[in-house]
């Protein structure tokens, strides 16, 4: 990003500025990472209960932009433009106190567009609740969900291949397995690998380390200047959109080729505002998101 302009006009908004793209950054660039290891997994933000409620929008944006398909909270789903998604908690298997009466009153109340995922880890194991779950609601039922804590989890891929197996020879090939809680780089295509085709990915994604970005003066009245460590002078970035790979100059110097396939590099700084005023259209999140994952498919493996 370059600021022009008279210094005491904006150094008031720079650490404002700096919060905004810190902290939004580092969640699209962890959603991103953890979108490339499961590409074609359905990947929903959990991570807004560890976290203020004020940032709440902030963080599943950010995890939207970033690849993820879907967003639970409802004031942030709203922002974004979307339907919320979520599944049943556990609270509603609790106070039933049994777990098939729960998924059969989830059933009749809530609308024929919301997929029956039923929650199988509340009260027995995980394989047995997985029976008991497509002996209540049949062809109804659209996923399992597997949440289960640490402190009972074992060998989480083997328990996913096991309700997987007895899914399947019962004839529900078609119903899906979410899993939830505890979800990170280090796990999540393992879990994959076992058989889980959707993750609720939450304090992973909404606690990560915030990219360090900082803002320095390299410019005063045309002339180059910087601190210690730092490259003075104004600088355009090139993009090949081909490799994905970028280029800083300084910013009179001319359009360059890609050093790797010789191909014309793009441009990444352009106006967005100019005397106070917008002067580029601001695309939606759904276009955001449309744009990182073209730009991840050729950066995937």
């Amino acid at each position: 990003m370059v600021i022009e302009g008279s210094y005491g006009d904006f150094c008031v908004f720079e650490t404002p500025l700096l919060g905004f793209l810190c902290q939004a950054s580092g969640i699209a660039t962890k959603a991103a990472r953890i979108r490339k290891l499961v590409w074609d997994k359905l990947l929903v933000s959990f991570g807004v209960r560890r976290m203020h409620p004020a940032i709440a929008p902030m963080i599943d944006r950010a995890a939207y932009i970033g690849g993820f398909n879907e967003i639970s909270c409802l004031l942030s789903a709203k922002m974004v433009g979307k339907q919320p998604v979520g599944t049943m908690p556990h609270s509603l298997i609790i106070i039933f106190g049994e777990q098939s009466e729960a998924w059969k009153a989830f059933d009749e109340v809530v609308g024929p567009e919301i997929p029956r995922i039923a929650l199988i880890d509340t009260y027995f194991d995980e394989k047995t609740e997985a029976i008991k779950a497509v002996e209540t609601l049949g062809k109804k039922l659209h996923g399992v969900r597997l949440d289960t804590p640490s402190s009972r989890r074992g060998d989480f891929p083997e328990i996913i291949r096991e309700v997987r197996w007895e899914l399947n020879i019962r004839g529900y090939e078609n119903v899906k397995i979410m899993v939830s809680g505890g979800l990170n780089e280090d796990n999540i295509k393992l879990l994959a690998d076992a058989g889980a085709d959707a993750f609720g990915v939450g304090t992973s994604i909404s606690s990560t380390r915030v990219v360090d970005f900082a803002s320095d003066i390299v410019n005063i009245e045309g002339k180059p200047v910087a601190k210690r460590g730092k490259f003075g002078g104004k600088k355009q970035v090139w993009r090949c959109h081909s490799c994905m790979l970028d280029v800083v100059l300084t910013y009179e110097k001319p359009q360059p080729s890609c050093p790797s396939c010789n191909s014309r590099m793009e441009q990444m700084l352009k106006p967005l505002i100019r005397g106070g005023k917008l002067i580029a259209e601001l695309p939606s999140a759904k276009k955001i998101r449309e744009h990182v994952v073209s730009q991840l498919e050729k950066i995937k493996v």
